[in-house]
């Protein structure tokens, strides 16, 4: 396409969107796209679909690294209390290779029983290794991260305190990338 071809472009455009109006109204803005459906907002644990800042928040910090381990098998927050956990990947190597996430699940849920339906339930990078079948089982998640990449997630604690325990649910990576999540 020529130069001259291009700049009439947003013309035409802009004469085809207008041709349709009434005399002095403005045509309205196409709805986004990219705002979650319906069926995306059921997926989401409920503690994460909304986040208000009430100036208590738990600032929580967790590396991953390529030896498959956490910097840390303890983080604590308030019954209640909202939290913005994030996860720093300090290795090197890809998010296919040695991705990492944090999952923190519900008292009483084991770890390995969950990262064995992780797999059976098709867990992927696509849906960050917490597939919708299992999601029920999450209090809430971080997306999957590769090396230098940094993820952060804010949600509610849930009201009941405990030991909530919390994993990366990468392959294999669950049996020694784990810890307790105490609430208070």
């Amino acid at each position: 396409m020529r130069t001259s071809q291009l700049l009439t472009v947003p013309a035409l455009v802009a004469t085809l969107l207008l041709s349709g109006c009434p005399e002095g109204e403005k045509p309205s803005a196409p709805a986004p796209t990219d705002a979650p459906s319906a069926a995306d907002a059921g997926v989401i644990p409920a503690p994460m679909q909304a986040f208000k800042d009430d100036g208590a928040v738990a600032e929580l910090a967790l590396e991953g690294d390529d030896q498959m381990r956490f910097n840390k098998k303890r983080l604590t927050a308030k019954a209640g209390q909202m939290v913005r956990l994030t996860l720093k990947h300090v290795g090197t190597m890809p998010a296919q290779a040695m991705g990492h996430n944090v999952v923190i699940l519900h008292p009483g849920d084991d770890i390995f029983e969950f990262g064995a339906d992780v797999g059976k339930n098709g867990g992927s990078l696509e849906n960050n290794y917490v597939p919708d079948a299992v999601r029920g089982r999450v209090v809430a998640f971080t997306p999957i991260v590769g090396g230098g990449e940094t993820a952060t997630v804010e949600f509610k604690m849930p009201d009941k305190p405990g030991e909530y325990l919390f994993l990366c649910s990468f392959p294999g990576h669950f049996g020694q990338m784990n810890g307790v999540f105490v609430v208070e």
